[in-house]
């Protein structure tokens, strides 16, 4: 028998009484507490899964360096979907790491929108926005200047994705504390 279950119990039968009552009123606000954040946990998961972060951070930023336009629309719908107040989550572990991810998030898609361009003469159908192309050896034909700012860009852009992976984990690992799932 649960814990839960023994306190409604003990208040049921007037034992316990006002503690019994306060126990079990506690007991359903953090029940509610955790319904309410698994809702907003799956809304959020819909936007944006553990996987696709994976690859977009792994594969594309920091392997390639590159962004496909509907990716960078998912990172800010992300973002967008937590600034408003009825996503906020309720737990206040959860509000502690979601609002981590979100602060480190937040900087990656300004640094994206300041420093990935499309390739000149790119191709239609290609989605892609690329760091600095025009400095990168492979996409372009950079002065040696132009490649060491490259390289200093490219150090930021792993920094700021490396950043969010880890707080992402952080944030996963106390959901699945937190909310059993």
């Amino acid at each position: 028998m649960s814990i839960e279950n023994i306190i409604a119990l003990i208040a049921a039968l007037g034992v316990g009484g006002i503690l019994g009552a306060i126990l079990n009123r506690w007991f359903e606000q953090q029940k509610q507490t955790n319904e309410h954040d698994l809702k907003i946990f799956n809304r959020s998961n819909e936007i944006l899964t553990e996987l696709k972060l994976s690859d977009i951070a792994n594969f594309h930023l920091l392997s390639d360096h590159s962004l496909d336009d509907d990716d960078f629309h998912l990172l800010i719908r992300w973002i967008r979907f937590f600034s408003e107040t009825g996503n906020q989550y309720l737990d206040k572990r959860l509000i502690k790491h979601s609002q981590e991810l979100l602060d480190d998030l937040d900087r990656l898609p300004i640094f994206i929108g300041y420093n990935f361009f499309r390739i000149k003469e790119q191709n239609p159908s290609n989605k892609n926005q690329y760091l600095r192309p025009d400095w990168n050896m492979e996409r372009g034909e950079p002065s040696p200047e132009q490649m060491d700012k490259y390289d200093k860009y490219a150090s930021e852009l792993e920094e700021l994705t490396q950043k969010t992976i880890s707080q992402y984990s952080k944030y996963r690992l106390s959901i699945k504390q937190i909310l059993k799932i």
